[in-house]
């Protein structure tokens, strides 16, 4: 059961149980993880480690883990395991039936047998995200620490901050991940599109994000382009040239009580920290 902490920043400060959120997010090699209380990000961490083991190899090491690290899962107020998929589909609310969620996937994708289907109710957008998850590594998160809550990366991207953003004008957020880019798309608080592209470098980013903001006819002189996620130098300085406004977004405003949180680049843990 051996493991790699890449990356831990934490703070000594107790906080009461009924505040506590700890977030983790699923990687290629592993996860990362936060754990925050009301407005104060308390703790981030990076671990490398194969979650494609035996189901109860893999429990005892989530277990072990956050033993380790003094986090208390079963007096945590909110646990929540962002699972990054290209599978999943809208459903709005008032027309979302729970024991069709099989069927909803299936108008746009073919399920495996080793994946779970997965729903979360996105209260910005009033409607339902069903989608598809890493069968062995979700079950040992949701065996390992009970209660916890399974979402999309694209369920937290869309949210009532990014919506707000775009009241008034064209809006469109890119979030960069391993070779693939999320985009959600908006006008006047309103999603008009939600998708993963295949990206495997900054050239299929750009020409993705200009092929949108077109389709879309967003091209206009107030259209904002955020993006988050691992985006480099590079990256941000050839989307300037195209687009008339580019952000980073970090999503929701921390305080940080240990400074040397202060040093991380957020805007790479917008999942996270949504």
């Amino acid at each position: 059961m051996s493991y790699k902490v890449t990356t831990l920043i934490t703070t000594d400060k107790a906080v009461a149980n009924n505040d506590s959120r700890l977030s983790i997010c699923l990687r290629s090699n592993g996860f990362s993880f936060s754990v925050t209380a009301a407005d104060v990000l308390l703790t981030l961490g990076e671990v490398e480690c194969d979650l494609n083991r035996p189901l109860g190899e893999t429990v005892s090491l989530v277990k072990a883990f956050f033993a380790e690290q003094g986090i208390d899962t079963l007096n945590t107020a909110q646990m929540r395991l962002i699972v990054p998929s290209d599978q999943f589909v809208w459903i709005p609310e008032e027309l979302y039936d729970p024991t069709r969620d099989r069927q909803y996937l299936q108008m746009v994708a073919t399920v495996e047998r080793e994946q779970s289907i997965c729903h979360i109710l996105s209260q910005s957008l009033k409607a339902y995200m069903v989608f598809t998850a890493p069968q062995a590594a979700t079950t040992a998160f949701k065996v390992a620490l009970p209660g916890i809550d399974i979402h999309n990366q694209h369920s937290m991207l869309v949210n009532e901050l990014i919506l707000k953003k775009s009241l008034g004008h064209p809006c469109l957020l890119m979030h960069v991940r391993d070779c693939k880019a999320d985009f959600e798309a908006f006008y006047d608080g309103h999603l008009l599109l939600s998708n993963t592209l295949p990206a495997a470098d900054e050239n299929e980013c750009l020409y993705h994000a200009l092929g949108i903001m077109k389709n879309l006819h967003m091209e206009t002189p107030d259209m904002e382009l955020a993006i988050c996620g691992q985006v480099g130098r590079d990256i941000y300085r050839k989307l300037q040239h195209y687009f008339p406004s580019v952000t980073l977004y970090t999503g929701r405003s921390y305080k940080y009580l240990n400074p040397e949180l202060q040093t991380l680049h957020i805007y790479r843990h917008t999942l996270l920290l949504a």
